[in-house]
């Protein structure tokens, strides 16, 4: 009910919300903010997309030297995929592709119909596989092919994993701070505004008023400047949000054209300035209380 207050309490402190430069500080603070929170929502999310799609890949290698052998196991392996349980599809890739994938590797100097190379077929999963299940997997095909071999997608993406949680913790740790340095902002304004209206506050206790009467104006006037500075933050970042969305999203196929910036996130950064005005009000009211009782 702070927001409550008869307009003859309010004149007590003047707001002067768009002249102090307290909402604009809250807002450089919270689009700061706010676009840490993006990253990692975004990076959360693509990890997780990510994540789960890879876990559902498995490349089946097939090590044959001779060229007719090759293709038959291939073709055989194949056969027995697609008549596996759970496999969504299967897709098996040619010795011309494999080569074209190991040029960047090995050199087109090197790479010639003379070298054999594996038989690759790639293999995707309704549903991430456990361990059983390619374990099975694997002895159902070392019988029409005993040189074959399962890579699962995911194993030899845990660095990438490792980076991606790092970078989380960073983002998250970066968003800790600036709620940190928000509140300090919050602090000294309320104690500079609380030494400037001195004479009024003991006005007020000289006529009966009580700590938590002055704290309720400071409340008010700290919640008008945070949503101010809030809605003034969340408006910019967004529209840094949607131009950098759009610009995601007219890049060539690459790793971040799958870059998106989640929908429920929207729901989560329109959250974060009504938890920083509540945060401003409970810092306020802490303020200006333990103040009052070392200066009354």
């Amino acid at each position: 009910m702070d927001f409550a207050l008869p307009a003859h309490d309010r004149k007590l402190i003047p707001e002067g919300r768009l002249s102090g430069p307290m909402p604009w500080v809250i807002a450089i603070m919270l689009f700061l903010t706010l676009l840490v929170a993006a990253a990692g929502l975004t990076l959360a999310d693509a990890a997780r997309q990510g994540g789960q799609d890879l876990a559902r890949q498995v490349t089946v290698q097939i090590i044959e030297a001779e060229p007719a052998q090759r293709a038959a196991k291939r073709a055989a392996v194949t056969r027995n995929l697609r008549n596996f349980t759970g496999v969504m599809s299967v897709e098996p890739i040619s010795d011309a592709d494999v080569r074209t994938l190991l040029e960047p590797v090995l050199g087109a100097g090197i790479m010639d119909a003379d070298i054999p190379v594996p038989a690759l077929v790639d293999v995707r999963f309704a549903v991430a596989p456990s361990k059983a299940t390619l374990d099975g997997l694997r002895e159902a095909l070392r019988r029409v092919a005993p040189d074959v071999r399962l890579d699962p997608h995911s194993s030899w993406m845990e660095p990438f994993y490792t980076l991606m949680n790092m970078l989380l913790w960073l983002a998250g740790a970066v968003f800790i701070l600036l709620l940190l340095a928000t509140s300090a902002v919050v602090v000294l304004a309320v104690r500079s505004t609380l030494n400037t209206h001195r004479g009024t506050i003991e006005i007020m206790h000289m006529m009966g008023g009580t700590d938590v009467q002055a704290a309720r104006l400071f409340q008010r006037r700290v919640a008008l400047d945070a949503l101010l500075g809030g809605f003034v933050g969340f408006c910019a970042a967004a529209f840094i949000m949607v131009a950098l969305g759009q610009r995601f999203a007219a890049a060539d196929p690459s790793l971040l054209s799958g870059v998106a910036f989640p929908v429920y996130g929207w729901a989560v950064l329109a959250c974060i300035p009504l938890a920083v005005t509540a945060l401003a009000m409970l810092m306020a009211r802490f303020t200006v209380t333990s103040a009052l009782k070392k200066m009354l």
